[in-house]
């Protein structure tokens, strides 16, 4: 009997030291490859800024304000008239502050106090990594707090355009400022696994869910100070803001988020399509019919 129990608790020591050195390896090797896919797509690269508001005939100073954690906000100011309401533009993942330019010129000819800056991780010189959303609503909070604080600006009419990450970051930033009237959402989606999923897709060419679960996994991880908070987006608070939902068929799985959010959200909402979403280097007719319209829904909602 001795034998027996002893030849099994053998034949189990074997199998252990087998199988756990392989799955300890499969672990590692898994680990390291959702850690790449998580680096990569959480470091967009620098993006060159063609131009500064001085090229297209605007006033600017170059402002900062902290975040809340501490890290540095670099935007351009460009006032517009005194007492107009002022609008925060936020573009998004992988673009610089050059891609809200003809949208800016745009909004100004209207009069509006203008703030830009570019997402954690983007612009010509990344603030380091971006955090898919986790993070950028600390961001815009101090960015809207700047504008707000401004003596020319009516700080009881304000308004913020983001795109993608600027979009989340300002759909929860406004549940905080009652001052914010109008909201310009374009490529909105609901959290950072949504992120993350769609630029796995883009980034990799491929879709699978355990691909999708172990990334985020990693990016949890990375973040784990971050989750504390609540990550959701604050529907409610949002009924009593005018909400312009922007989605666009170059980016079609953001475009079915945005439509999500849209039906969940009460009333004072609108949800237009355009051929192509807000990306880098947008130019052409698309540029402005979306600037137009943009443009239209600031000054109806804010004048």
């Amino acid at each position: 009997m001795a034998k027996k129990y002893s030849s099994a608790k053998s034949r189990r020591g074997r199998i252990f030291r087998t199988v756990f050195p392989a799955a300890a390896i499969l672990f590692i090797g898994l680990f390291a490859i959702f850690s790449v896919f998580v680096y990569k797509i959480s470091h967009p690269g620098a993006v060159r800024e063609w131009a500064n508001p001085s090229h297209f005939l605007l006033p600017s100073l170059d402002l900062s304000t902290p975040s809340e954690n501490g890290d540095m906000i670099y935007g351009w100011w460009i006032p517009g008239l005194k007492g107009a309401p002022g609008i925060v533009l936020a573009p998004g993942y992988g673009m610089s502050r050059t891609d809200a330019m003809s949208l800016a010129v745009g909004l100004h000819n209207h009069g509006f106090n203008l703030f830009i800056y570019a997402q954690r991780g983007s612009g010509v010189s990344p603030r380091g990594a971006s955090a898919l959303g986790l993070y950028e609503t600390e961001d815009m909070r101090a960015a809207v707090r700047l504008l707000r604080d401004r003596p020319e600006v009516n700080r009881e009419r304000l308004g913020i355009w983001g795109v993608d990450i600027g979009a989340l970051a300002a759909l929860k930033a406004a549940a905080d400022f009652p001052e914010i009237r109008a909201i310009a959402a374009d490529s909105a989606f609901r959290s950072p696994y949504d992120f993350l999923s769609y630029r796995i897709g883009e980034e990799f060419g491929f879709d699978s869910g355990f691909i999708r679960f172990g990334c985020y996994q990693v990016y949890k991880l990375f973040h784990i100070g971050g989750f504390s908070a609540d990550t959701t987006l604050p529907l409610k608070a949002l009924s009593s803001r005018s909400i312009l939902f922007i989605r666009g068929e170059n980016r079609k799985r953001l475009g079915h988020l945005t439509a999500e959010i849209y039906d969940a959200v009460l009333p004072q909402k609108e949800l237009i399509s355009f051929k192509a979403a807000r990306v880098h280097s947008m130019s052409g007719e698309d540029l402005k019919n979306y600037d137009r319209q943009v443009v239209n829904f600031f000054h109806l909602n804010l004048r």
